[in-house]
């Protein structure tokens, strides 16, 4: 009998969550408190108890070891293979963070080397408007602002231009937006 690969995979994931679950448990406080209990209770119930017919282990509690073997024998393994589970877990997410933090890094780097190619265009535009603010305080007095030589920067003014342009359909798109 062949199980298909959809039963097989059925099974897997059941198998592995009964045992995270299992380990989950078992590595939790509320294990060691049951266990803790138990054996407690198994010790008090057998000194104690005056019945003698009631007694199920007597004192050098041979059948209360065997379980307590039996259930480590079990759990050992079971922990240690969820323990790599979980590592591997853990590796996977280290692995996805590496990649998302590299990807955040690079897009850090282009946006620092926009800022400062935006920085020096500031700078360049800056020193272009001080020095025709000089030319024209220079000149005030008796010359007009023709005289002022505009070609020494035709990018400075291409550039505005064109963003006048842009600008301007979004005003009248504006304009009729609050009109009607």
């Amino acid at each position: 009998m062949r199980l298909s690969k959809e039963k097989l995979d059925s099974f897997c994931k059941i198998r592995d969550k009964s045992g995270s679950r299992f380990y989950e448990f078992s590595t939790s406080w509320w294990a060691l408190f049951f266990f803790f209990g138990t054996v407690t209770g198994c010790v008090i119930w057998n000194e104690f108890i005056p019945y003698q017919n009631l007694k199920f282990d007597p004192y050098p509690f041979n059948g209360l070891r065997t379980v307590l073997a039996l259930i480590g024998a079990i759990q050992a393994p079971l922990l240690l293979l969820y323990s790599r589970k979980s590592n591997e877990y853990r590796k996977n997410l280290l692995e996805q963070d590496l990649e998302l933090e590299k990807k955040i890094f690079k897009k850090i780097e282009f946006m620092e080397m926009e800022m400062k190619q935006n920085h020096s265009l500031y700078l360049k535009e800056l020193k272009h408007v001080a020095k025709l603010t000089k030319k024209v305080s220079g000149k005030r007095k008796g010359a007009s602002i023709k005289n002022i030589p505009i070609h020494e920067n035709k990018d400075f003014i291409a550039a505005e231009q064109t963003q006048r342009e842009i600008l301007q359909p979004k005003k009248s798109e504006n304009s009729e937006n609050i009109s009607a």
